[in-house]
């Protein structure tokens, strides 16, 4: 977990097998990767821009200054990596576990609770690929109070009572809260090594022997235990398909690139917000 920046103990440890597997597949990429690319300055910068795309792809963590502070990597990740040295993947994640628990605590402490008004026209792109990196603590404290008023406004538009908006959002950001405290440094591991073999090619990926495993149960059970192959799409689960004659094709209700952003059970149960969780958990909840 992150815990240099939650003040518990840090799980986060680089271990040296990550430096000698980084350098052997690298090595396999070079010699094999049918796109004929070899790792070199320019492909550092692709490289580092993918990691934090991976991070924080919606931009609502990190400042500008964080992404300028990241600029001496564009052209030493490629001889860092060579040297078997992954360092900056784990020091750019601990800035994220720090910005991330920021955003946590000014989202529960000020945001949650607040009452909004809706009275003017206002407009929030929910894709922010192409969107400016946030200057200042006060730029993107006005786009998370942004974030939060348009997660409020969906529950009021189905209508949901107050109470429940507020208990729906304290328990999507502290499920997020928890989701980061479990991410270690084979996991830290293994989203820079996506963002390298991605770099090559966009269909060319990295698992880790725990993501592996994590890949082939969630995969088992969204296509056995609902009849449906599902994969993320952001912070949601996105419907890739639905098996003909399974309990999904014939519920009539789930559809090809249907988003699944609310689970319940039964025709009368609580529904529950799944935005922001991991697929495999989702599974789960669906599954009931």
């Amino acid at each position: 977990m992150c815990g240099a920046a939650f003040g518990a103990a840090d799980t986060l440890v680089m271990k040296p097998a990550y430096g000698k597997e980084a350098r052997t597949v690298i090595d396999i990429l070079n010699q094999n990767h049918f796109s004929k690319i070899l790792l070199n300055d320019s492909l550092a910068s692709v490289i580092l821009d993918k990691y934090i795309e991976a991070l924080d792809p919606g931009k609502t963590y990190f400042l500008k200054s964080d992404i300028n502070s990241f600029a001496k990597y564009r052209t030493t990740l490629d001889d860092m990596a060579r040297r078997e040295d992954v360092s900056p993947a784990f020091d750019i994640f601990k800035l994220y576990c720090k910005r991330f628990k920021e955003r946590q605590q000014y989202v529960m402490d000020t945001l949650i609770g607040r009452k909004y008004e809706f009275t003017k026209e206002e407009y929030y792109e929910t894709d922010r690929k192409g969107a400016p990196w946030c200057e200042s603590r006060k730029d993107i404290n006005s786009l998370w109070e942004t974030i939060i008023k348009s997660q409020v406004l969906g529950d009021i538009l189905i209508s949901k009572p107050d109470s429940t908006i507020i208990k729906n959002l304290k328990s999507r950001y502290k499920y997020l809260d928890k989701t980061l405290s479990k991410i270690n440094g084979e996991d830290v591991f293994g989203i820079y090594m996506n963002a390298i073999t991605e770099s090559y090619d966009p269909h060319t990926n990295y698992l880790t022997p725990s993501a592996a495993n994590r890949f082939n149960e969630s995969m088992s059970l969204s296509l056995e235990g609902i009849g449906a192959q599902l994969q993320m799409d952001g912070e949601n689960v996105k419907v890739l398909a639905v098996i003909s004659g399974g309990p999904a094709d014939k519920s009539k209700k789930l559809f090809s690139s249907d988003l699944i952003i609310g689970v319940g059970q039964n025709e009368t149960g609580e529904m529950v917000n799944v935005q922001g969780w991991r697929l495999d958990d989702v599974v789960k909840v669906i599954k009931g």
